[in-house]
C-alpha cells in the first residue's frame, strides 16, 4: 500500500479507501474480520455515511479495538431523505454529525462530507458551520460529494476571503466508465468527472490539486472484470443504476480496450481501470467496497502496474 499526506490532516491516507456502503455493513452484519482484513492490507481509511444503514455502527464496533489515531474515518451528512427529498441545509449538518459520532462511538470524524449540493443554498453558511465544527474538535477537515468544480471554487474563495479552512477533498463519480446519464435523484444530482464533456472539471482538479476520493470507482461493477464487452448477458447482470448510467457504446468500447490492455499486461480489467485512475494529473484515492481480501489485494497491486501516457489516453479515447 502507498500513502499520501495532506496539510489538512496530520495522518497518512491510504491510496485505496475502503467503502462502507456494502450490503454487509448496511445490514449490520458481523464485519469485524472483513475490516481487519482490509486494515491488514494497509487500508487505514474508511468511507461511510449517515444514511448507509448500519454501516457506522459496524465500523464503530470495529474501531474499539484499534488505535483511533491510526485510522482515518470519512463520513457524510445531509444525504437526501426518503423520496429523494433535498436535505442540504446548514441545520442538518450538526444533527447528522452528532448521530454519526454516536454511531461510530468516536469523539471526532477525520473528514466530513456534505453529501450532494443544493444550488438554492449559498456556500458561505456551509463553510462557516464546518469551520465551527473544526474549532470544536468534532471534525478535522471537510469535503464534498457530488459538487461541481464551480461550486467548490466558490466555497474555497469564500473561505480564503474570511480566513477559514476550505473544502479539502472532493468525492465525485469517477472511473474509466463515463456516467452518460444520472439515474440518481435528489438535491442537485450526481457529479461525474469522466468524459470529454467534463474536461473542465478535471482541469480544475489538476490546477488546484484537491484530492479526489471517487465513488463508483469500478463503474458499479462495469469494470470489475466479471463481464466482457461482447457478453450477451452483460446488461442483465448489472444493477439498475449501472445499466442506466454506463451501458452505452462509448463505455463498451472503453471496456474492450481495457480487456485488450489487460491481456497485454497480464493483469485484470479491474486493475487496468485503477491504473487509469491512479495516473491522473491530480491525486486520486479510489473508494472500493470489496468483500474479498484477495480481490482487494489484487486491486492494491494496481499500484505496481505501469501504463504509458499514450496507453492511458488510448484507454479513454481510443486514440493512439
Amino acid at each position: 500500500m502507498e500513502y499520501r499526506t495532506y496539510p489538512f490532516l496530520n495522518k497518512p491516507i491510504s491510496v485505496f479507501i475502503y467503502g462502507g456502503d456494502g450490503d454487509m455493513l448496511r445490514h449490520g452484519e458481523d464485519c469485524q474480520q472483513l475490516l481487519d482484513d482490509m486494515f491488514s492490507l494497509g487500508i487505514n481509511t474508511i468511507d461511510t455515511a449517515r444514511g448507509y444503514g448500519k454501516s457506522e455502527e459496524v465500523i464503530g464496533k470495529w474501531l474499539k479495538g484499534k488505535n483511533r489515531e491510526e485510522v482515518v474515518i470519512i463520513s457524510k451528512c445531509c444525504l437526501p431523505a426518503f423520496g429523494f427529498i433535498d436535505r442540504v441545509r446548514v441545520k442538518n449538518i450538526r444533527k447528522d454529525l452528532e448521530e454519526s459520532l454516536q454511531a461510530l462511538d468516536t469523539p471526532y470524524i477525520d473528514i466530513l462530507y456534505l453529501h450532494r449540493d443544493s444550488f438554492s443554498q449559498k456556500v458561505g453558511p456551509f463553510v462557516e458551520e464546518m469551520n465551527a465544527l473544526i474549532q470544536e474538535g468534532k471534525i478535522k477537515a471537510f469535503g464534498v460529494s457530488n459538487w461541481t468544480a464551480k461550486r467548490i471554487k466558490e466555497a474555497n474563495d469564500y473561505a480564503k476571503e474570511h480566513n477559514l479552512q476550505g473544502i479539502s477533498v472532493s468525492s465525485p463519480c469517477f472511473s474509466l466508465a463515463e456516467m452518460v446519464k444520472d439515474t440518481w435523484k435528489g438535491s442537485a444530482g450526481c457529479v461525474s468527472i469522466q468524459g470529454e464533456s467534463r474536461k473542465e472539471e478535471r482541469e480544475f482538479y489538476k490546477d488546484t490539486q484537491i484530492p479526489v476520493f471517487p465513488y463508483s470507482s469500478l463503474g458499479r461493477g462495469f469494470f470489475s472484470g466479471r463481464y466482457a464487452h461482447d457478453d450477451e448477458e452483460f446488461k442483465k447482470n448489472l444493477d439498475f443504476f449501472a445499466k442506466g448510467q454506463y451501458c452505452y457504446p462509448v463505455n463498451l468500447e472503453r471496456l474492450k480496450r481495457a480487456e485488450e490492455l489487460a491481456k497485454e499486461k497480464g493483469c485484470s480489467v479491474a486493475q487496468i481501470n485503477f491504473v487509469f485512475l491512479l495516473n491522473q494529473d491530480f491525486p486520486v484515492h479510489p473508494v472500493v467496497s470489496s468483500k474479498s481480501k484477495k480481490r482487494m489485494d489484487e486491486n492494491i497491486h494496481s499500484l505496481e502496474i505501469h501504463l504509458t501516457k499514450e496507453e492511458i489516453v488510448y484507454l479513454d479515447t481510443g486514440v493512439r
